[in-house]
């Protein structure tokens, strides 16, 4: 009976000891609290959840970007340096470190969910690509906090009243085609924009409207201008490091599982960026907090403008950028990219 007892202790701790080896630590950086719902009502739950969600021994550790302290444009350093195993990657802020990051959500290119999601399909092999060769990255996914449109203090009646006005842009493509504008670009964190409305400091901004709407840049802001600068392409990308500590069905288990999340997060995004407007608009809207801004409608002459200048002067200075780090790039996104914007 004692010898029983014994072997069962043994037997309970050798388990115990191989399920406490056989877990897989898991440091992920998401996005910054302050982009909203999409962060606390989808993505934070949905790490919270990812070991039962895949059954995999998972010690998943989620913090969101603004609680560690780090700049959100060192993110693929993060990865390749081993500080954390997966990243809520925020692409133009890390697009001067990837400048394909830059290309799958070219400035001033396409402007509705429909040809973000063609792009996507067709580019983000080559991001990913990319990353393996320069960060040992691997891309598990992209979607879109959806259309980066202008808020604006001082009344604008279409893309010539930019002329002028100093406006907050998040990376130097932005700022190349604001300047070619006639106005002036201030490059300002998304979390100092709030602050500058609010003193003036600049006469407009530009994200998504839901971003907008949740960090509160409408109660400073008089005018809603949905021209689609870009369309706020983000994504997943693990350390290969950690991937290839999965075994090949481990790793069909979670690339399903994102798989399946970033399809919810499309969705998501295009009922959230409608409803948002709604409330920014003042009419009636589920979440979000309602406003007064007026409504200016793009014209097909400002949408015709704006990929003039995307045209001749933004895909020209990106392409440098990207032929500098990978010969062929140009190419490459021509052949995968170009079709999609027709």
């Amino acid at each position: 009976m004692k010898r029983g007892l014994l072997f069962l202790g043994i037997a309970i701790l050798f388990v115990a000891s191989w399920l406490m080896f056989a877990e897989i630590p898991l440091r992920v950086i998401g996005q910054p609290a302050s982009t909203g719902l999409l962060q606390h009502a989808k993505e934070e739950p949905f790490f919270t959840g990812l070991a039962d969600t895949t059954g995999l021994p998972l010690q998943v550790t989620y913090q969101p970007l603004n609680t560690i302290g780090l700049k959100d444009t060192h993110q693929l350093q993060m990865l390749k340096d081993g500080l954390f195993d997966l990243v809520s990657l925020r692409f133009i802020q890390n697009s001067e470190a990837e400048p394909s990051l830059q290309g799958i959500d070219l400035v001033g290119l396409y402007a509705d969910y429909d040809t973000a999601r063609r792009v996507v399909q067709h580019y983000a092999g080559t991001v990913d690509r990319y990353l393996r060769e320069t960060f040992d990255a691997k891309l598990l996914g992209v979607w879109t906090f959806g259309p980066q449109v202008f808020f604006c203090r001082v009344p604008i009646h279409g893309i010539a009243d930019l002329a002028g006005l100093k406006v907050r842009v998040a990376s130097p493509s932005m700022a190349t085609l604001i300047a070619a504008l006639g106005g002036t670009p201030a490059i300002i964190s998304f979390d100092e924009t709030k602050n500058a409305l609010a003193i003036g400091l600049v006469d407009c901004a530009i994200t998504s409207a839901a971003s907008a709407n949740f960090a509160g840049w409408t109660e400073h802001t008089r005018f809603y201008f949905p021209l689609a600068v870009h369309f706020g392409l983000n994504g997943y990308a693990i350390s290969l490091r950690k991937w290839h500590q999965l075994s090949p069905q481990d790793q069909e288990i979670l690339q399903g599982a994102f798989d399946a999340y970033v399809e919810d997060l499309w969705r998501f995004s295009q009922e959230t960026h409608q409803d948002a407007s709604d409330c920014i608009v003042g009419r009636p809207c589920r979440n979000g907090t309602p406003y007064q801004l007026a409504l200016v409608e793009p014209s097909q002459n400002d949408i015709r403008v704006f990929k003039e200048i995307a045209q001749t002067r933004v895909l020209p200075e990106w392409a440098e950028k990207c032929e500098k780090v990978h010969p062929g790039c140009l190419r490459e996104w021509e052949d995968k990219v170009l079709p999609q914007l027709h």
